[in-house]
């Protein structure tokens, strides 16, 4: 038996070998680890994503849409202050600044600070969702949060 016979066995017996390990075989090697669903985030498990009418960024609508909030909240590091989330809302330039007061007093946000089509607010979260579908308002979202070393 040549070189060239030899090698062409064990290159059989190494596919054949690869071919009838199944998943579950103990003995077989694995460079990647098994998918485990429980390790996924619960956002993703859940596939919480809010509606394309909807303007919130997506932490927004699953605090929105968290049974208890405030641990949302927490878990994810976001300010909350009597049931009220920081936000900035993003207004549709065409908007009148009569019009974005009227959505302040009508969903019951107070207004931080202004700068042109752009304010900071706090807001209750139950009115997040709603706010989120008024014509005037482009989005809504978190403050961006500053990197700690």
């Amino acid at each position: 038996m040549n070189l060239h016979s030899l090698l062409l066995i064990i290159l059989v017996i190494l596919i054949l070998g690869c071919l009838t390990t199944t998943k579950k075989d103990s003995n077989a090697a694995s460079s990647l680890p098994e998918k485990n669903e429980d390790t996924f985030p619960d956002r993703i498990k859940k596939g919480l994503k809010p509606p394309k009418e909807l303007k919130l960024s997506s932490i927004l609508y699953e605090l929105a849409v968290a049974p208890e909030p405030e641990k949302f909240a927490k878990k994810h590091d976001i300010f909350l202050t009597t049931g009220k989330v920081r936000v900035f809302v993003s207004f549709n330039p065409a908007s009148s600044n009569s019009e974005r007061d009227k959505l302040a007093e009508n969903f019951n946000f107070m207004v931080e600070k202004k700068s042109n089509d752009i304010l900071r607010a706090l807001v209750p979260i139950d009115r997040l969702i709603p706010l989120s579908k008024e014509s005037a308002v482009w989005s809504i979202r978190l403050p961006d949060r500053a990197i700690k070393p």
